[in-house]
């Protein structure tokens, strides 16, 4: 094997593993089936939501910060700008991740 074939092979291999390890990190925002996890996310993934936009969610992460971590996702409604109708928008886009429900239901 030469050279280039060498470092295509590695190429590949680190991407593999860069993509694994991204999918197991839960502080990146990033939880199962593809939604997001209300309790991590950045201001840009929320903001990624049908209907929300950067004001939305920088309530969305004020409110997180103030009142501590959502206990569901229907919490969502407490914040200013999220009403039941919204809520019924993006609410299968999110979840709240397992650490946050193994604490919250103690």
């Amino acid at each position: 094997m030469n050279s280039l074939q060498q470092l295509a092979r590695s190429y590949v291999t680190i991407r593999l593993l860069a993509f694994v390890l991204c999918l197991s990190l839960p502080g990146l925002g990033l939880a199962t089936e593809g939604k997001i996890d209300l309790n991590t996310a950045s201001a840009t993934q929320l903001e990624q939501l049908p209907g929300i936009g950067k004001e939305i969610a920088q309530r969305i992460i004020s409110y997180r910060k103030d009142m501590g971590p959502f206990k569901s996702v229907e919490e969502l409604t407490k914040v200013k700008g999220i009403g039941k109708a919204k809520l019924t928008k993006v609410k299968e886009h999110l979840t709240i991740g397992i650490a946050t429900q193994s604490t919250s239901a103690k």
